[in-house]
């Protein structure tokens, strides 16, 4: 995973909070004799966040269609959680955020694939260029479907089909031999392409979410991290320095500090998975562990129109 994407995984922290306040204990557990919970019996088993174990999971489960193909899905649930998107336009651009409802009585935690979503013109797929990689992200679904994510905006230059038009700019153009006359003239012609396709076309639109819905130990593990105060779980290998580790003696071979441009300095970071693997291990309630095969949900689609 790219240092460069750390930004996007900080979507996920008010989320992460968010479920913290809002899980408890099974009401099924927690009804009846207090002395036969997992809680006061001591019950435990110890996990771990391991992101190349959790990439594995999601591994092969869904392949998104590639632009220009025809594509149309009915929503599906995963593990009795459902994503749901809404849309807001303004006739020239759009926004799309997305929360996870439950079918269960109470909040579920889970990892998801943040901010994937399938965008549609007349059937046929348009998605903007997102990065598709896998990054798990500690979520929460509530009956209620709350919080949503942060909005997620696209025009229409950023659409598949127009933005490989924009790279088309640069395909033919000899970066080592352009003068700095050339530079700003292909700049400008591509500036030029950009607004002239800034707004969406006309259409109908249909936005999905997905997202692998993935429980058992990771989720369990991730919870109690987050719980601790960690946030960025699927970063901690270049993060760590900031994070609850950073005291760790076990991080100084990995981590040194590193001069910015403003004149102070950042501590990088490139922590070994065995070492982020040991490190996070932690002993939690066995009632965290939910015994579900990683699956894929679908939202349904959110429609409009551009006329």
């Amino acid at each position: 995973m790219a240092v460069g994407a750390i930004a996007i995984a900080g979507l996920s922290a008010a989320v992460g909070w968010y479920g913290v306040k809002l899980l408890v204990q099974p009401e099924s557990e927690a009804a009846g004799d207090p002395s036969a919970t997992p809680a006061a019996t001591g019950a435990t088993v110890a996990v771990t966040f391991a992101v190349d174990e959790i990439e594995a999971e999601a591994g092969g489960l869904f392949t998104p269609p590639v632009c220009g193909e025809e594509w149309t899905s009915e929503p599906s649930t995963a593990n009795g959680v459902s994503p749901q998107v809404t849309v807001e336009t303004d006739g020239t651009s759009a926004s799309a955020t997305v929360s996870y409802v439950t079918d269960a009585d109470q909040a579920t935690a889970f990892l998801a694939q943040e901010g994937q979503l399938i965008v549609t013109r007349d059937g046929v797929v348009v998605t903007p260029d997102w990065a598709s990689e896998f990054v798990p992200e500690y979520s929460v679904a509530s009956p209620e479907g709350e919080p949503a994510s942060e909005p997620v905006s696209f025009a229409g230059a950023s659409l598949c089909d127009v933005s490989a038009q924009l790279s088309s700019f640069w395909d033919d153009f000899d970066w080592s031999a352009a003068s700095d006359d050339e530079v700003a003239e292909r700049q400008a012609e591509a500036a030029a392409f950009e607004a002239e396709h800034a707004d969406l076309p006309a259409g109908e639109y249909k936005v999905y979410a997905w997202t692998p819905v993935i429980m058992g130990e990771s989720a369990a593990a991730a919870r109690a991290l987050v719980e601790e105060g960690y946030t960025d779980l699927a970063y901690l290998q270049y993060t760590a320095g900031y994070s609850p580790l950073a005291d760790s003696a076990e991080l100084e071979p990995y981590c040194h500090e590193s001069d910015t441009p403003g004149g102070g300095t950042e501590l990088l970071c490139d922590v070994p998975q065995d070492v982020l693997t040991e490190l996070l291990t932690r002993e939690v309630p066995e009632y965290y562990v939910v015994d579900a095969a990683p699956a894929i949900a679908i939202s349904e689609a959110a429609t409009f129109t551009i006329e």
